[in-house]
């Protein structure tokens, strides 16, 4: 395919002009020999000025033989790659990561992707994440080459878009600080070029710096960044994300014990739930309703009679946390054996990341501990414990964490 470069020389060398007439007066032609020559990318403005000098328009100036093609291709990966955030099955999901990378891996394998227009490098980049998801190149190396290449062509949204994504990268690794400061630096491009980035990619980021200064323990950040957030979807009528943005709330608000904005956020939840009609909305729906009646109402029995084993989202999202309430429920009840076999499957997933999630499974650890030591069984009991007050040390003050500290005591007491 010819790239851009090339397509100028062509063009300059039909109408028989010289590197100075095509310059003019706006590049120097040791620039124009750059950009003929693949050594340097030419700006949008730069473009305008060189499709001008050739007395064609920008978007002739764009096309090359096999523009068709790669448009085609694009259209089809990204198809693809819309039904990969919908798709909860992991299975499933190396299937279709396989199929885009199929179907992409060709032209890489070529040379035919360079990064010298929008199409080609939205190619590199679904290519590189389904490698990334497939776990066959786990760098972000390049990530951060696209996010260069999306700089040469102004393409803002996809920079925010592409460091919220290097942001997860971190994020799941549990490496909070570095997830902030690549938002942080997405951050940046709105300051410098707001009004030319989608209100979309701009709730995305605030949303995700929300979220990390909550793992970070930096309250008034995260309060900071979610009035930003919820203001530019009230202000836009965003309802994107508006459903995550209300969970959150009212994870933060339960886990205070604040009872009145509980509530008020889980009406919220519940009537978006019933709106946007999702398997997977209604099972997290359902589950925050156990949250609620076992930390706000304290309502054990409520919490066992509504105990279902339908879900239709796979196992390993919710059902380690949901699990953990019945336990809980259980537990206060007195009833131990039954909180043990809520337990006996429990381990820590590569699902969980955030301390909101991961403090509740480390607190069902220390319920299976309490269980062993009502059996006697202290080595299973320490073990247990042990892990769960080492899983948890680093995360800030919540109920949760302060079971598992009064539970260490317990243990520890034997």
């Amino acid at each position: 395919m010819l790239n851009i470069g090339t397509k100028i020389k062509e063009l300059r060398k039909e109408r028989k002009m010289t590197l100075a007439q095509v310059a003019g007066d706006r590049l120097s032609k040791g620039m124009l020999s750059l950009i003929e020559n693949g050594k340097a990318q030419p700006s949008i403005e730069s473009l305008q000025h060189i499709a001008n000098q050739l007395d064609i328009g920008v978007s002739e100036l764009l096309q090359g033989k096999d523009d068709e093609k790669i448009r085609s291709l694009l259209l089809e990966v990204e198809q693809l790659r819309s039904q990969l955030y919908k798709e909860l099955n992991k299975t499933k999901l190396d299937e279709k990561c396989e199929e885009i990378l199929h179907l992409i891996e060709p032209l890489v394998e070529e040379g035919l992707l360079n990064g010298s227009n929008y199409e080609e490098i939205r190619l590199l980049e679904s290519y590189y994440s389904v490698r990334y998801l497939l776990k066959m190149d786990t760098s972000i190396t390049p990530f951060l080459k696209i996010i260069k290449m999306y700089e040469q062509i102004h393409a803002y949204s996809k920079i925010i878009n592409g460091y919220s994504g290097l942001c997860m990268i971190k994020f799941e690794q549990h490496l909070y600080e570095e997830a902030l400061d690549y938002l942080l630096e997405g951050e940046k491009y709105i300051t410098r070029h707001g009004g030319l980035i989608d209100e979309l990619e701009k709730l995305d980021l605030y949303y995700n710096i929300t979220v990390v200064y909550s793992a970070l323990n930096n309250e008034q950040k995260m309060e900071h960044y979610l009035e930003m957030a919820l203001k530019i979807a009230k202000e836009k009528k965003i309802l994107y994300r508006l459903n995550d943005f209300y969970r959150f709330l009212f994870l933060i608000h339960c886990s205070k014990g604040d009872a009145e904005n509980s509530r008020y956020y889980l009406k919220k939840i519940s009537a978006f739930t019933e709106i946007l009609e999702e398997p997977g909305e209604t099972d997290t729906e359902r589950l925050l309703n156990l949250i609620y009646l076992n930390q706000i109402e304290k309502d054990y029995e409520r919490v066992i009679c509504s105990k279902t084993k339908e879900t239709l989202v796979p196992e390993e999202i919710l059902t380690p946390i949901k699990n953990g309430e019945y336990a809980y429920a259980y537990w206060n009840l007195k009833q131990y054996d039954e909180a043990k076999k809520e337990l006996e499957s429990l381990m820590l997933t590569e699902i969980h990341h955030h301390p909101i999630d991961l403090v509740r499974i480390y607190r069902s650890f220390a319920i299976r501990a309490l269980c062993y030591l009502q059996e006697g069984d202290i080595e299973n009991a320490k073990r247990d414990i042990l892990y769960a007050v080492d899983g948890c040390k680093d995360f800030s003050e919540t109920p949760e964490k302060r079971f598992v500290l009064d539970a260490y005591g317990e243990v520890m007491g034997k």
